[in-house]
């Protein structure tokens, strides 16, 4: 006669080995969730640091075009002073710092005298005869964006305060400027810097 097994064990999970897969796939999602959080962050900041450059871009632009017209101003006791093409001004930080503004004469517009200076967080132009105006938008001091100083430097020489054609080189003038998101954990400072030469040669 043959015995027929009338029961089948069953097989499943305990309670620990349940607890302990519950725990590795919570640690593997916590993981997962970090990276993710971590990746979004940066490409905010990214994208916040790249709307800093799209914005100042304008100024920088607008100032370089300006600044590479300049014409030697050829009147005794003129705007410049006989021979200059660009002098500094709001030199308020000692001989040996840049200065926050630069004045010449703008041969692209009907020579006119003109002035880019930083003045309370905004960067500004002043025409001859006009009240001063604001660059942007971006450059007075607005919600998201902030800009914390700005210098205009010739021929690389923070001392150097005019460019005339007694110089021996051609003149060129740097602007920098510093920049800051004001939006709550990207407070991070930019710096902007371009170089621009005179496009009339400087000869006496």
């Amino acid at each position: 006669m043959f015995h027929v097994p009338c029961s089948i064990k069953q097989k499943g999970f305990t309670i620990i080995e349940m607890i302990v897969v519950l725990s590795i796939f919570l640690i593997v999602i916590g993981v997962l969730a970090g990276i993710f959080l971590s990746m979004v962050q940066h490409q905010k900041r990214m994208l916040q640091q790249q709307e800093i450059l799209n914005q100042a871009s304008y100024a920088m632009e607008y100032m370089s075009k300006a600044i590479r017209t300049a014409e030697k101003d050829t009147v005794v006791g003129g705007f410049l002073g006989q021979g200059n093409m660009y002098v500094l001004t709001h030199c308020d930080n000692g001989v040996t710092e840049a200065c926050s503004g630069i004045k010449f004469i703008n041969s692209s517009d009907s020579s006119r005298q003109t002035e880019f200076y930083f003045e309370n967080n905004a960067l500004k132009v002043s025409d001859w005869g006009q009240d001063p105006v604001t660059i942007s938008p971006f450059m007075s001091g607005g919600v998201k964006y902030t800009i914390n100083n700005a210098n205009f430097i010739i021929n690389g020489d923070k001392t150097a305060r005019t460019a005339s054609d007694a110089d021996a080189i051609q003149p060129r003038v740097t602007i920098v400027l510093a920049a800051t998101s004001n939006i709550p954990g990207s407070q991070q400072q930019k710096i902007i810097q371009t170089t621009v030469s005179a496009r009339n040669l400087n000869i006496p």
